[in-house]
C-alpha cells in the first residue's frame, strides 16, 4: 500500500494483486494524516480492473473489502460494459460527495472514451424497500400461528436505528424508501433524516398533489417517501405555468421536480414507485408507470425536464419483464415495433423509419416470472412519452442473471433469492452511469442473507438498499455570434406525444403471419408429439363451403372432428404451453379469414 501525498494528498489508493483470492485489505492511517485530512476518499483496486470508494472518517482504523470471483467478475463488468451502450462502471458502497468526486475523475482517467460528453457535476441516488413495520409484525404472527413455535421479530426502534445506520453511511443525494409507515415517517423517520441534511416527502403528506384515487380507497396502509439534499432543492414551480405542482403522488408512486443548485441548474425528474406486488397482475404495473410517466408531461408540461430517473420496488425482476421491457423500448406488446411488427419480421423494417433504434429490437414473446405474458392483455397500454430518452437501467441484465445468488436485491425466505426486484432507471440521453452500489458489500454479509433469509442482525429489511453515482452529461453550443465560444450545456429531454405507431391496414396479415411464424418456434411444448400435432391442426385447413351455403355432413364431421382435437390437445397441455397454443390458433382463424378474402 502507497500513500500518494504529493500527486492527491486527500486520497489514498490500496493496490492487490490478490485478484484470485478474496482480500481484506485493513490500512492502519497514522493519526497525523488524519488530523491533517479529517475527510479520505479511499479506493481499493484490485489489479486496477474495479474501484471501491468508501469515505472515511476521522478513525485511525479502516477496513475495505472488495469482491470475490465468486461474485461479481470486474474484468467481466468491464468487458460486457463496454460492449454496451452505457459503458463500464466502478463499484462504490459510499455514495457521498467526496466518493462520487473521486468516482467521477477515476472514471475520466480509465475511460476518456466514455467520459468526454461529463459535465463533472456527479450525484448520487439510492433507493430501498424498508419493510413496514405493521407487514412484519403481521409476518411473524404468522409464522408462528403456522409452526406452533413462537418466534420474535425485530423491534422498530430495532431496525429504525440499523436503517438509519445504513443510509448516514451510504450519504446518498437522494433516497427513494418503500413500504413507510405513515405514522413512523412524521414521527421517527424524518426528524432523523432532517438531522442528516435531508428534506423530504411522503405520499399523502403536506404540499403533495394527489391525483385520482380509486375511490373506495381507505388511508393508505404505507406509503414512499422520496428524500434530498444538496446540492439538490425542491423546484419552486411559481415560476412556471401549466404545473400542477413539485410532488406528485399517485396509488403506487411518488414524483418529484428537483434541481441542482449548481452551473446550469438542470431539473431532475425523480419517480419513487413501489408497483403492484401480485405475480400475474403484469397489466396493473405497466400501466402504473404508464400513468406517472404522462403525469410528468401533463401535469408538469410547463418544465423543462433535463433528466429522468425511476426507481423502487418493481415486483418483477429486471432481468426479464414486462416493465422493463416498456421502460427499455418505450412500447409493448404488439406495438413494440413499427405498425405492430415485432418478433423476427422487425429485422426487414429500416431502423431510419423507426423514433428510436431500440424499437427495432426483435421482441420474442415477453416471460415474467418464467411464463408468457399474453399480447392482449398489453395491446391498450400506449407507448410511453419518454421512450427517445434511451431509459437504461443503472444495474446491468447479467448480474445475477445466470445465478441469482450472486446477484439479489430480496431474499425472505432461506436461499430463495431473487435478481432484479429493486431497480433503478435512468435517462441516458442526459445521464451517464459512473458506479453501483453492492447490495452486500462482502460474501460473509450474501452467505448470511441466503442462510437465514432476511431480515437479519443490521439487515432490516427483506429487501437490499441499491444505488448508483450518476453524472449530467452535457453538449457544446454557442449563441447566434460567430466570435462566441462553444459552451457546455445540460441537454433537455425529449417528449414525444401520446401516439400510436402507424398501423397496418385492417386486412394487412403483416402481424398475424409474423407472430405466429414466431410463436410456432418458441411455443414452450410439452413434448415432441404435442408439438407435431400443433403443427398438423395449423396446416390442415378443412375443405369450407363458400360463404352463405351449409356445409355438407362431411365437412360438419371434419370441422368436428378438428374441434375435438384442438380440445384435447389444450385440456392435456400444461399452463404455459397452453397460453401459447391458444394464442397460435387465434392467430390461426385470423390468417384464415384473410386469406378467405380474397
Amino acid at each position: 500500500a502507497k500513500c500518494n501525498q504529493q500527486r492527491q494528498p486527500d486520497v489514498i489508493e490500496v493496490m492487490s494483486t490478490r485478484y484470485g483470492q478474496y482480500a481484506l485489505i485493513r490500512c492502519v492511517v497514522a493519526s497525523s494524516i488524519l488530523l491533517g485530512y479529517p475527510s479520505l476518499a479511499l479506493i481499493v483496486s484490485p489489479n486496477e480492473e474495479v474501484a471501491y470508494a468508501n469515505a472515511g472518517e476521522t478513525l485511525p482504523d479502516i477496513v475495505l473489502e472488495f469482491a470475490a470471483p465468486d461474485d461479481v467478475d470486474p474484468i467481466r463488468n468491464r468487458d460486457e460494459a463496454k460492449q454496451s451502450k452505457e459503458g463500464p462502471f466502478f463499484w462504490s458502497q459510499n455514495l457521498g460527495t467526496n466518493a462520487s468526486d473521486v468516482i467521477a475523475q477515476r472514471y475520466r482517467q480509465s475511460v476518456p472514451e466514455f467520459a468526454d460528453s461529463n459535465a463533472n457535476k456527479p450525484f448520487s441516488l439510492l433507493t430501498w424497500n424498508i419493510l413496514s413495520q405493521k407487514l412484519y409484525d403481521a409476518h411473524i404472527t404468522r409464522q408462528n400461528d403456522s409452526t406452533g413455535m413462537e418466534q420474535f421479530g425485530y423491534p422498530w426502534m430495532k431496525r429504525f436505528q440499523w436503517i438509519i445506520d445504513t443510509l448516514a453511511s451510504v450519504d446518498a443525494d437522494i433516497v427513494c424508501l418503500q413500504e413507510v409507515d405513515l405514522e413512523l415517517f412524521n414521527q421517527d423517520l424524518l426528524p432523523s433524516m432532517n438531522r442528516l441534511g435531508y428534506d423530504g416527502a411522503v405520499q399523502g403528506g403536506e404540499n403533495v398533489q394527489e391525483i385520482k384515487r380509486r375511490k373506495g380507497k381507505g388511508k393508505r396502509a404505507h406509503a414512499v417517501a422520496t428524500f434530498w439534499k444538496s446540492p439538490f432543492e425542491l423546484l419552486d414551480v411559481s415560476g412556471f405555468e401549466k404545473v400542477d405542482g413539485a410532488v406528485l403522488a399517485r396509488g403506487r408512486t411518488l414524483t418529484t421536480l428537483l434541481q441542482d443548485q449548481r452551473d446550469g441548474s438542470p431539473i431532475l425528474a425523480v419517480i419513487n414507485c413501489h408497483l403492484e406486488g401480485h405475480p400475474r397482475q403484469y397489466s396493473a404495473r405497466i400501466k402504473q408507470l404508464q400513468h406517472s410517466l404522462d403525469d410528468l408531461v401533463v401535469r408538469c408540461a410547463g418544465v423543462p425536464l433535463n433528466g429522468l430517473c425511476v426507481a423502487g420496488d418493481f415486483n418483477c425482476e429486471l432481468q426479464s419483464s414486462a416493465c422493463s421491457t416498456y421502460l427499455r423500448i418505450g412500447r409493448i406488446g404488439r406495438k413494440g415495433g413499427l405498425g405492430g411488427v415485432h418478433g423476427t419480421s422487425a429485422n426487414a423494417v429500416p431502423p431510419s423509419l423507426l423514433e428510436c433504434d431500440e424499437a427495432a429490437e426483435c421482441l420474442d414473446p415477453i416471460l415474467e416470472w418464467g411464463k408468457p405474458i399474453p399480447n392482449d392483455e398489453l395491446e391498450k397500454v400506449q407507448p410511453h412519452p419518454f421512450r427517445s430518452n434511451s431509459l437504461c437501467s443503472c444495474y446491468p441484465e447479467f448480474l445475477g442473471r445466470q445465478d441469482a445468488r450472486e446477484h439479489f436485491t430480496f431474499c425472505a425466505r432461506p436461499n430463495r433469492p431473487v435478481a432484479g426486484l429493486d431497480q433503478i432507471w435512468y435517462s441516458s440521453l442526459s445521464l451517464k452511469r459512473l458506479a453501483l452500489r453492492k447490495p452486500l458489500s462482502t460474501s460473509a454479509d450474501r452467505l448470511r442473507a441466503l442462510t437465514n433469509g432476511l431480515p437479519a442482525q443490521r439487515l432490516p429489511s427483506d429487501h437490499l438498499p441499491i444505488g448508483t453515482i450518476l453524472d449530467w452529461n452535457s453538449v457544446s453550443s454557442s449563441s447566434r455570434s460567430p466570435s462566441s465560444e462553444h459552451i457546455q450545456e445540460i441537454p433537455k429531454l425529449q417528449i414525444r406525444p401520446k401516439d400510436l405507431p402507424p398501423a397496418p391496414k385492417s386486412k394487412s396479415p403483416i402481424m398475424a403471419y409474423a407472430e405466429l411464424d414466431m410463436l410456432l418456434v418458441t411455443c414452450p411444448y410439452d413434448s415432441e408429439n404435442q408439438r407435431k400435432e400443433m403443427e398438423a391442426i395449423v396446416e390442415d385447413v378443412p375443405d369450407l363451403p363458400p360463404d352463405n351455403q351449409k356445409p355438407s355432413s362431411e365437412q360438419l364431421k371434419k370441422l368436428s372432428e378438428m374441434k375435438a382435437r384442438r380440445k384435447q390437445l389444450l385440456m392435456s397441455a400444461s399452463e404455459s404451453a397452453r397460453t401459447v397454443m391458444q394464442r397460435i390458433l387465434k392467430l390461426k382463424k385470423e390468417v384464415g379469414a384473410y386469406e378467405n378474402f380474397f
